[in-house]
């Protein structure tokens, strides 16, 4: 489970009886951070990885567990992810970016009618989408 201290009670207290004996083990940002400070992870690293524990399946929890090793090996991982790249046709990406980019405009759209402001998340994909227009025309 990831989530703040007062929603994973919450989650807790749904699932199990409150006199079920359980044993709890917790990692905290520090805790991630300690395991990967050679790296120094940015924090938005760190909620990644608080997040992918948290979703870690109950299977590979008891198997594996969740340790030092395996959080520098989620940071790796996002890591290698981030850089990798791959060969798209010129046609094909740019078929695809018009249609996101349509999509994002709407969302825009629609955010205004509500009287809100550009998302900051639409917006940040929107710059994406120039970016990448950008270097297919280049």
């Amino acid at each position: 489970m990831y989530g703040t201290r007062e929603n994973l009670c919450l989650e807790l207290e749904r699932m199990f009886t409150h006199d079920e004996p359980l044993a709890l083990l917790i990692w905290t940002e520090e805790g991630v951070y300690t395991a990967c400070r050679e790296e120094r992870p940015a924090d938005s690293e760190i909620s990644l990885i608080m997040k992918n524990i948290g979703e870690t399946a109950m299977d590979e929890y008891r198997r594996n567990g969740i340790t030092n090793e395996s959080v520098m090996k989620m940071l790796t991982h996002h890591r290698e992810s981030e850089r990798r790249q791959i060969c798209v046709p010129a046609m094909l990406l740019s078929r695809v970016l018009a249609l996101y980019e349509s999509e994002l405009e709407h969302r825009i759209g629609e955010a205004w009618e509500v009287g809100r402001g550009t998302p900051e998340s639409v917006q940040n994909a929107l710059n994406d989408v120039h970016s990448l227009k950008d270097l297919l025309a280049a």
